[in-house]
């Protein structure tokens, strides 16, 4: 995992709750190709909230001080954390997404996890690029064969 960040502009941190309304405008706001791609619970205030006060994690990206991107490490009943993650409408393509898996991977390790997984849809190629530099690997499909599950191992 290679980043840094060398822009003192650039935050990375969990998620609070005086940022849920920014990053609920940035959820409903996002392109339609990524609300295609990324919906993972419903972008709502009360589910940020609640999502908050689980053992669930969740992280932002803040670029001079406004919220451009969103990760989380769920665990959906299962002991490994599943990872997904957005970037803010008119910050994608400029390597966001890359320098937030990074940083919300590098967290996990942190936390002692051993292997994050994911699912992603199989037209989603862009981010299957920035997962795979990343390290995450292909080792299936869904049931439904329309999304790739992928994992990457520390």
């Amino acid at each position: 995992m290679n980043f840094n960040l060398k822009d003192n502009s650039i935050t990375f941190r969990q998620l609070k709750k005086n940022d849920v309304k920014e990053l609920l405008f940035l959820l409903q706001d996002l392109s339609e190709e990524n609300k295609k791609f990324f919906h993972p619970h419903k972008f709502d205030e009360k589910t940020l909230i609640e999502n908050l006060n689980s053992n669930d994690h969740y992280f932002i990206i803040k670029y001079d001080d406004k919220i451009i991107g969103y990760s989380f490490l769920r665990f959906f009943g299962y002991k490994i954390p599943s990872f997904g993650c957005c970037i803010r409408k008119g910050f994608e393509n400029k390597g966001y997404g890359t320098l937030l898996t990074n940083l919300t991977l590098k967290r996990a390790k942190e936390f002692g996890y051993s292997k994050v997984i994911l699912k992603s849809y199989k037209e989603n190629i862009h981010a299957h690029r920035i997962y795979k530099k990343s390290g995450f690997k292909i080792i299936g499909e869904t049931e439904d064969n329309k999304q790739y599950r992928m994992e990457v191992e520390f």
